[in-house]
């Protein structure tokens, strides 16, 4: 079979090459007076030729494709287009690229066969047969014959006259392939048939040949059907997010990780003209915030699509499905009782965060910020019992666990212990001074309160009593053992960068290192390298660094468990209502940091002498906890008289199970140990109380 492949790219030349078939007239003569004369037959039409049936065959697909309903129409067969007007043709052929949404039409032309037709009237196009001419010479009148009977007459044939025999005409099998926005890529195996008309081949044309179940004057109709949106599920089962019979999204738990949950209103028209596909329609739930806009896609579901032929009897019928897909149950890492117990020790500090994840896993089990934020506020406008909401502010909506990044302070000291470690430049033997200041190249460092620790100490003195003149020294001796030694382990340790979570925003906060100042200039307007200064400063996380909770308790889970960074994970599985899930999100490595096991369980010592040592500054908040804990304070500069109040931990210290990290931004007063260790205690407590 020759195939004739056309995507209808171009207009067809007209060709006009048409065989006439000349017929000769047959003059009979008889003897003795002239005879009548003979019947008259019809003057042949000009056949068109047979090769150029798939030249008109194409030219028709082709203004089908580009909507030339025009050239479309007069390429139609005239009886044809004496039953079907151009309205009826060009809106049944528009109604369904619109319904549709039809991207695309191309074809494949079979080969042609010739076929007959019953016969028909004769087209308004082809003109009525003439009588046969006369022989020239011939006398106008005729005389009448010698016998009794008339003799025939040219009497003109009607043009309903059906045409003499069966008509002969073209089959061309057509393999339609369409590309819908709704139905996707499908084909439709249909047959186009030609007959001659006054000049080339015309197209026979019924609804029949875009949906033989049209029937001869049927329409064409989409319906819908949406889906639910899905569900946000904890750990254990307890409903985080549904949607009621009435449509609008509510939240059960009211507070409880509000903003990890986000919330979900009705789609604008602007959203439907932003989302680019017939998916999304105005009122449909859309996803605004938190796990509702990461997961969105998942919990949206997709609708489903019927075309459907309604012939003008008969029932309607199906000739197009794409099924409707639920939405998803997405089932977090949530713990509900770690993130109320996370929430409830910063309810009342204007900006703080707080992150706990698995060490082992990577799962997250509560991202509590505050202010606290209750996602009911967005939908209901009151708590699902009624009571009236405030409207909330941005602050209150942001992630503070995740987006929020800030100065670390002190507890950025393990990292450049691990880098002393790491370079050789100190091993547990060193032992230094933590005098109350300590000057580098005219510059003069504290420590805070001008503490000191008499003599020579060890680093995990050093470190219980965090003692800057100890490592701000130790970072420069790293510098010079290696410039970039700590700022590439900080990379390892996925500072600077995102930590990979899926389904919730974070922010990758950032890392001042010799990449970043090549494109950030200096205080005083120009650029100049990372050097030593910059050293001494994110070496106790100061300077231009920024991190987030959900990066140090990350960073300290792979201090703890032998130097794996995981990719924090908050999704375990997405599910169908009736239970089939759909897919699921597994645990994942991001990298082993390059740092000996002998050297991090060092780094382990010196956390947990920050608890263990009488002068240590987690010592008074883990006093008497019972379970081996391993933190560090910090407590940040920010510019003005209220620090940051950092405590990231880990327990057990020697086979953690629970990574914790709280920050409370700007709090008056605030030291890592007097005011965030307690926090970070109360959620330890929880969990090791289940």
């Amino acid at each position: 079979m020759s195939i004739v492949r056309g995507r209808g790219s171009g207009t067809l030349r007209a060709r006009g090459r048409l065989a006439v078939v000349l017929a000769g007239l047959v003059v009979l003569t008889a003897c003795g007076p002239q005879a009548p004369e003979p019947t008259p037959y019809p003057t042949p039409a000009p056949t068109p030729q047979v090769d150029d049936a798939p030249e008109v065959a194409t030219a028709f697909l082709s203004d089908w494709r580009f909507a030339r309903w025009g050239r479309l129409y007069e390429s139609i067969y005239a009886l044809d287009r004496e039953r079907f007007d151009f309205e009826r043709v060009s809106g049944l052929l528009a109604s369904f690229d619109e319904l549709a949404l039809v991207e695309d039409l191309a074809w494949e032309l079979g080969s042609v066969t010739p076929i007959v037709l019953p016969p028909q009237p004769r087209p308004p196009d082809q003109p009525a047969p003439s009588p046969s001419p006369r022989p020239s010479g011939q006398p106008t009148e005729v005389p009448a014959a010698p016998t009794a009977e008339p003799g025939p007459t040219a009497t003109p044939i009607p043009p309903d006259t059906p045409l003499d025999g069966p008509v002969p005409a073209l089959s061309i099998p057509v393999t339609l392939q369409l590309t819908s926005q709704i139905f996707g890529q499908f084909e439709l195996d249909r047959e186009l048939v030609l007959v001659a008309g006054p000049e080339s081949w015309q197209v026979r044309w019924s609804p029949g040949l875009l949906f033989p179940e049209l029937g001869p004057d049927g329409v064409l109709e989409l319906t819908r059907e949406d889906p639910v949106r899905g569900r946000i599920l904890a750990s254990d089962g307890t409903i985080l997010a549904q949607t009621r019979d009435d449509g609008v999204r509510i939240y059960p738990q009211e507070w409880l990780a509000g903003q990890t949950i986000g919330y979900a209103t009705p789609a604008t028209p602007e959203d439907v003209a932003n989302a680019g596909t017939p998916d999304l329609r105005e009122g449909q739930l859309v996803g605004r915030a938190g796990l509702e806009l990461g997961a969105d896609d998942l919990l949206r579901g997709r609708p489903g699509f019927t075309l459907w032929a309604v012939p003008t009897d008969g029932e309607r019928v199906a000739v197009l499905e794409r099924p409707m897909e639920p939405g998803a149950d997405i089932v977090t890492t949530l713990r509900p009782s770690l993130q109320a117990v996370a929430q409830s020790q910063i309810a009342n500090v204007n900006e703080a965060g707080t992150a706990v994840i698995d060490p082992r896993t990577g799962d997250v089990w509560a991202l509590a910020s505050a202010p606290l934020f209750n996602p009911n506020a967005m939908t209901l406008g009151t708590t699902v019992d009624g009571r009236p909401l405030g409207t909330p502010g941005a602050a209150a909506i942001r992630n503070h666990a995740t987006q929020g990044t800030y100065p670390t302070g002190s507890s950025f000291k393990v990292f450049t212990l691990a880098a002393a470690l790491k370079t050789g430049v100190a091993t547990p033997a060193t032992r230094m001074t933590c005098s109350p200041t300590w000057t580098f190249s005219g510059f003069t460092f504290r420590n805070y309160l001008n503490h000191t620790l008499p003599g020579l100490v060890d680093l995990l003195q050093a470190m219980a009593f965090s003692c800057n003149t100890t490592y701000m020294p130790l970072s420069i001796m790293v510098y010079e053992k290696d410039p970039r030694a700590l700022t590439d382990l900080l990379h390892e340790f996925g500072f600077g960068e995102p930590s990979g979570i899926r389904f919730v925003p974070e922010e990758p906060g950032q890392l001042p290192d010799w990449l970043f100042y090549e494109g950030h200039k200096r205080w005083h307007g120009g650029y100049s390298p990372y050097g030593p200064f910059d050293q001494i400063q994110l070496s106790i996380g100061q300077g231009e660094f920024l991190g987030s909770p959900l990066q140090l308790a990350n960073a300290y889970a792979a201090i703890g468990n032998g130097g794996t960074l995981w990719t924090p994970r908050i999704v375990t599985e997405a599910r169908l209502p009736d239970g089939t899930v759909i897919e699921t999100f597994e645990p994942t490595v991001k990298r082993e940091i390059s740092v000996s096991d002998e050297h991090l369980d060092y780094v382990v010592e010196s956390m947990k002498a920050v608890v263990n040592y009488s002068y240590g500054t987690g010592f008074a908040a883990f006093r008497g906890f019972g379970i081996q804990v391993a933190g560090k304070s910090g407590t940040a500069e920010t510019g003005g008289p209220n620090p940051n109040a950092w405590f990231p931990a880990i327990a057990p210290a020697d086979d953690p199970q629970i990574s914790v990290a709280t920050v409370l931004v700007r709090y008056p007063l605030g030291t890592g140990g007097d005011h965030a260790a307690p926090l970070v205690r109360r959620v330890m407590a929880q969990f090791f109380s289940e």
